[in-house]
């Protein structure tokens, strides 16, 4: 995976912690539903990069291995 790929994938997940604070507080009044929406923002947002991260783990960790 590439660096900017990376970043890339970081800054969308900041900005959707973001937009689902924004809209889960403000916009729905802190209700089920704002919670609910909010939720879904982080999972679309945070989710690719979570995964992005756990694959680079796994890759640092077959490189290791490999060097053993």
């Amino acid at each position: 995976m590439t660096s900017s790929d990376f970043m890339t994938k970081g800054i969308i997940a900041l900005l959707g912690c973001f937009a689902a604070a924004y809209i889960g507080q403000e916009i729905l009044g802190a209700s089920m539903l704002g919670y609910l929406i909010g939720t879904a923002i982080l999972a679309g947002t945070t989710g690719p990069f979570l995964f992005a991260v756990l694959r680079w783990c796994k890759e640092k960790h077959a490189l290791r291995t490999k060097k053993l």
